[in-house]
């Protein structure tokens, strides 16, 4: 014999129906939304910075004496180090910098917007003008003490003071064209694979990068 509901209340079938209807829709918003934030991620070998972190009002030179400031990293995708250009290890720095922009030469539109800094606290302008013709998208960027130290201290480097690195083993930072911290390129790495990576981040930086991040 059925049983039947109280006058006005559904029968309790039509209550499981649509409690049953309430959980595949969860499922689904949930599992729409994993897929987003997962699954549809790139794989890089670098350290990604999420949220990405703004830089600080710089007051920096460069090579030849012009004034350089945080905005000089708007519109571009900078890949910046820290080292004194006229040292061994400034030059390996260098040299991979500039290795890193030609394997881009397959992506001349990321590798046109690629600026290469390396910034020291080397005083003397002749070597800095001299090493900042190696490339004409090198910037040598001259910082005093305290302004070094607060870069570095910006994107996650250890204090200069304390640092003993050996020939590249300085890591390079990813600025995007917002002058925002993107990500993280460890010594170790390999150009070629530094190179994949600026691919990947800029090809997909919407995703990696939302506008409310």
């Amino acid at each position: 014999m059925p049983v039947h509901s109280a006058r006005g209340r559904p029968p309790i079938r039509l209550i499981m129906a649509g409690a049953a209807v309430g959980l595949f829709l969860i499922g689904y918003y949930w599992g729409n939304q994993y897929k987003h934030d997962h699954t549809l991620l790139p794989t890089v070998a670098a350290v990604l910075v999420r949220p990405p972190i703004a830089l600080p009002d710089l007051d920096l030179r460069e090579a030849s004496g012009q004034p350089f400031t945080t905005e000089g990293f708007d519109g571009h995708w900078t890949l910046l180090s820290f080292d004194d250009p006229g040292t061994a290890s400034g030059h390996l720095a260098i040299t991979r910098l500039v290795e890193v922009r030609n394997l881009l030469a397959d992506h001349p539109d990321l590798r046109n917007l690629l600026r290469l800094a390396l910034v020291s606290q080397q005083q003397d302008p002749a070597p800095n003008e001299k090493v900042a013709g190696m490339s004409p998208t090198l910037e040598i960027l001259i910082a005093p003490p305290g302004k070094l130290q607060e870069l570095r201290t910006t994107l996650g480097a250890p204090p200069n003071e304390t640092t003993e690195t050996t020939a590249g083993e300085e890591p390079f930072y990813l600025i995007g064209p917002s002058a925002r911290l993107l990500a993280l390129f460890t010594g170790a790495q390999a150009p070629a694979s530094i190179a994949s990576d600026l691919i990947t981040i800029a090809a997909n930086a919407e995703v990696l990068y939302p506008p409310h991040d």
